[in-house]
């Protein structure tokens, strides 16, 4: 019970309060309205989420550090989201098109940096219903991003920068 106890660091608060907000707001962002019952059980399922994230983070030896500067990615994803669900509508009764894959490369940087930038972009990218990342390469800072379509702002530009 001791060991555990060490483990109760302010770092450990700020990431499953992170980690429970993230995942909190992704429930909430699937859904039509937010009631109070709603409100309540995505908090409620959040929080185990985000201990079970923060273990498994840790499981991996994964360690990221973000730049606040990624945060301004969430406009060009909102944009992107947008976009891409009226071209996906328009095709929904055409054809929907070829994907293709193409490979993302990464600016090198320090290695908890890389990380993070890493993980937030694969975020960003998946956020769409245009693309999914494939692949990502531990060894080099490039992704595999597999796109059906691309509208809105160029997403793949946003996350290099």
């Amino acid at each position: 019970m001791t060991h555990h106890l060490r483990d109760l660091t302010p770092g450990w608060v700020v990431e499953i309060f992170v980690w429970t907000t993230i995942t909190c707001g992704v429930w909430l962002a699937t859904i039509a309205s937010v009631t109070l019952p709603e409100l309540s059980f995505a908090i409620g399922a959040s929080i185990p989420s985000a201990i079970l994230a923060r273990a498994g983070r840790r499981a991996l030896g994964a360690s990221w550090r973000f730049r606040p500067s990624w945060l301004a990615w969430l406009l060009p994803v909102a944009t992107t989201l947008v976009a891409e669900v009226v071209v996906l509508l328009r095709r929904a009764v055409g054809d929907p098109g070829r994907g293709r894959l193409t490979a993302l490369d990464l600016p090198v940087e320090e290695r908890r940096l890389a990380a993070g930038r890493e993980a937030a972009a694969i975020l960003a990218l998946c956020s769409t219903p245009g693309s999914v990342v494939a692949d990502s390469d531990p060894e080099h800072p490039r992704l595999t991003v597999h796109s059906l379509l691309s509208a809105g702002p160029d997403l793949r530009a946003v996350v290099r920068r």
